[in-house]
């Protein structure tokens, strides 16, 4: 079974238009993302096999908690919807630990303008897992993609992103601010 030629072309436009809307809307935040890794054991000497999980050894690789992110590119995040978490017991705010948003996210080449930035897509996709760093003027955020949902029955016509905010991750050497390049105009 196929789709008809107009289904194609329709979920085409669909896609090209939410890219539009998003690499050019009044509210999209610049991002910087990043691609998790896991960092396998390569010997039984590596002290990280003794502490994994606390006396048990490693099961698997996969299950390591040794982790690291490659950097990936730019990327523009308009938020559509967000939960901001569950409010204090005091009622006087909400818990900034628990929050979540639904995103629009597309990666472009900085290097590129115009319209080629809309046409040319990058070689990779945000995917379950990525993090994604939001610059807001001299502030950085941390936000991991904690689920990949369809915009509507068509996969092809784009996909929302769940975002977490993530707090713990100082101490990894990829979130070096001075190493992530600071984009004085992204929207050019």
């Amino acid at each position: 079974m196929s789709l008809k030629i107009e289904n194609k072309l329709v979920a085409d436009g669909r896609r090209l238009s939410n890219r539009m809307i998003t690499l050019r809307s009044q509210s999209v935040i610049p991002t910087f993302a990043f691609r998790r890794t896991v960092l396998a054991v390569d010997n039984e000497e590596d002290e990280r096999s003794m502490v994994a999980w606390a006396g048990l050894g490693t099961v698997s690789n996969s299950e390591e908690h040794a982790i690291d992110y490659e950097p990936l590119g730019h990327a523009m995040a308009l938020m559509i919807d967000n939960l901001a978490g569950k409010v204090h017991n005091s009622g006087s705010f909400a818990m900034p630990e628990e929050m979540t948003s639904l995103c629009l996210i597309e990666p472009y080449d900085i290097k590129l303008q115009g319209d080629e930035r809309v046409t040319l897509k990058p070689d990779w996709i945000p995917e379950k897992g990525d993090l994604f760093c939001f610059m807001l003027n001299n502030h950085k955020e941390y936000h991991e993609c904690t689920g990949v949902m369809a915009q509507s029955m068509l996969a092809s016509q784009g996909s929302k992103y769940a975002l977490a905010q993530r707090f713990d991750l100082d101490y990894l050497d990829a979130f070096n601010e001075e190493d992530i390049p600071d984009v004085a105009v992204p929207y050019e």
